[in-house]
């Protein structure tokens, strides 16, 4: 009398276990990973846009002089630092005579992520009466 099995055996079972365990494991790794970078991603965007805002308030509500202005943007943690200072004139520059001087502009935002500080920079130049 032969004994026909049909189904799978207690082996292949446990095998098919295994194998799917390690390719839910490694497919939660790669969209943890995945969701790390897009909020990375968001708070350098969220930097990027504090740096182009105070860039562009240099001159208006940010007076264009050496030295730095500093803040933070309310209820984020990102803080901001506005940095200018004199641009020497070379020679082609001195020959010109006008009542404005160049400004190197550089703004600075820093965050904390987790444990990690984070910055961006962004840089300019811009004109500003001669002290």
């Amino acid at each position: 009398m032969s004994v026909s099995s049909k189904g799978f055996s207690l082996l292949e079972v446990l095998v098919a276990f295994v194998v799917m365990g390690l390719v839910v494991g490694v497919l939660l790794q790669l969209f943890g990973s995945a969701m790390r970078s897009v909020a990375l991603a968001d708070e350098y965007s969220f930097a990027v846009q504090v740096a182009e805002s105070r860039m562009a308030a240099v001159g208006n509500d940010i007076e264009v002089k050496e030295g730095s202005v500093s803040g933070e943007e309310q209820g984020s943690g990102y803080r901001w630092e506005v940095q200018m200072e004199a641009v020497e004139p070379d020679e082609k520059m001195e020959k010109v005579q006008v009542p404005l001087h160049l400004f190197r502009v550089e703004v600075v935002v820093t965050w904390q992520n987790g444990d990690k500080p984070r910055e961006f920079h962004l840089s300019s130049l811009r004109f500003g009466e001669e002290q």
